[in-house]
């Protein structure tokens, strides 16, 4: 049986059991993962246990997992650490194939009682049978399963897997990258992986069909001789991205504090990703820029961009983030520009490349014949627009939104040339109120959507770099 078979229940539960929610309190914690299962909607029998009993929500409250009158194939983990060997047991008796201890409290405190917890449900684990998720891990997001372990993420599922040492990296990147448009066929935040360890799921997104793009965020490595041959299989098949932390002295001592992993060198990292055509990233902020790229932004035949946007200093600190990166921005023919200067006016508008197109930036009929211009000219491999977030939400009127909205559906789909668009945004208070919902919009009509020159010109560059560019 191959691993994707072997871990299927893992991704696809047929029954889940919620140990340890609290019945009291509505506003804990624990509460939130019976809410992102009632909002997901989660199609199988859901039971919950508490050992006070009583009702939440108008569902029933058992006492223990023995209580249930039907089968448990899977267990979601809310007791203190002190209580998961016992559980463990329980569940070996109620026939439970998955355990996931979302709690802390285990080998990441480097205390002796937590080691030791640690120590026992691993051995259970191998003794039952069970296979176990964590412990110190937010577990499972796989919306096509209607599975979620926080109620805000989207519910449509997409073509990106992420596995995750860092439960908060889970959350982060899902909810940053749903407004430019990502969506994820599973997340995993697996903790200090005392069973299941980040090989073994690395395997399984390999195999799984719904999954393109890897996403790893690792603070340390299990079995580095069986990890390595499942990055080289993954990245054969796949696209791979890696963000590795504890890469420094004081960040390799905080994930011991963490997750108790051991982090590895800098210089070994580098040299792996390299070799086996790894994308590695420094921020989860370019997890999502990458991604973005990836999934929205048609790999260009070159490096000549072509820039067209608003502002004579925006157009020099555009010019220089994509030169300092080895994207080219050459200059453009004078047959162009005599196309481009026959229907735009000389005063405010500079016709070069960068286009700086501030004058008429508002035209709309103007500025898509301009793109199919500059799209058309075959010095061009792509082309960027750039707004500043200030005019794309000017005093609250969405005008430059519209624009941007209106020139993607007129000129994306039938451009030769990947288009993108970057909303820099400023850092003034009322600003991210409104460019959050205009980035939102700009990405719905399937456009590569970037916050900063920077951000648009790095992660071009990694994934030409990637295709050897």
């Amino acid at each position: 049986m191959s691993i994707y078979e072997r871990l299927r229940p893992i991704f696809y539960p047929e029954s889940i059991a919620l140990v340890g929610i609290t019945v009291a309190n509505p506003t804990h914690w624990t509460r939130s993962f019976l809410d992102a299962l009632a909002r997901f909607e989660f199609q199988g029998p859901l039971y919950l246990v508490n050992l006070r009993g009583g009702e939440i929500e108008g569902r029933k409250v058992y006492r223990s997992l023995t209580e249930i009158p039907g089968c448990v194939e899977y267990v979601i983990s809310l007791v203190a650490a002190s209580a998961a060997p016992s559980l463990m047991k329980e569940c070996a008796a109620k026939g439970v194939k998955i355990v996931h201890f979302c709690t802390s409290g285990f080998g990441e405190t480097g205390e002796e009682e937590g080691i030791g917890l640690e120590a026992e449900i691993a051995k259970l684990a191998r003794e039952t049978g069970i296979r176990v998720i964590g412990p110190n891990g937010m577990g499972i997001y796989s919306p096509e399963a209607r599975l979620s372990f926080n109620p805000r993420f989207p519910k449509e599922s997409g073509f990106v897997g992420f596995i995750s040492q860092s439960g908060g990296n889970s959350r982060r990147l899902v909810l940053e990258s749903v407004w430019r448009g990502v969506r994820f066929s599973k997340v995993i935040s697996f903790g200090n992986a005392c069973d299941l360890n980040e090989t073994d799921f690395l395997e399984y997104l390999t195999e799984d069909p719904k999954t393109r793009i890897i996403v790893l965020y690792l603070e340390g490595v299990k079995e580095g001789n069986r990890f390595l041959s499942a990055l080289k299989r993954a990245t054969r098949e796949k696209t791979v991205i890696l963000l590795k932390g504890g890469v420094t002295q004081g960040g390799a001592q905080a994930t011991l504090g963490h997750t108790g992993s051991l982090a590895g060198n800098e210089t070994t990292w580098d040299a792996l990703c390299r070799q086996y055509g790894v994308i590695r990233v420094t921020s989860l902020e370019e997890i999502t820029d990458v991604l973005v790229t990836l999934l929205f932004f048609p790999l260009p035949k070159g490096r000549n961009a072509i820039l067209l946007g608003a502002g004579g200093g925006s157009s020099v600190e555009i010019t220089d983030k994509f030169e300092k990166y080895g994207l080219r921005v050459p200059s453009l023919p004078q047959d162009i520009i005599d196309r481009l200067r026959s229907f735009t006016p000389a005063a405010g508008n500079i016709l070069r490349n960068p286009i700086d197109y501030g004058q008429n930036i508002m035209e709309i009929e103007k500025l898509i014949e301009t793109v199919n211009i500059l799209t058309g000219y075959r010095g061009s491999d792509f082309l960027v627009t750039f707004f500043g977030a200030a005019l794309a939400v000017y005093q609250g009127n969405n005008t430059s939104t519209e624009i941007s909205e209106k020139l993607h559906q007129a000129t994306v789909k039938g451009s030769s040339k990947p288009i993108a668009v970057v909303l820099a945004h400023d850092n003034l208070p009322n600003m991210a109120a409104l460019i959050f919902p205009a980035v939102e919009k700009i990405s719905a009509t399937g456009a590569a959507v970037y916050y900063s020159f920077e951000s648009a010109a790095k992660s071009i560059d990694l994934v030409l770099k990637h295709y050897h560019m």
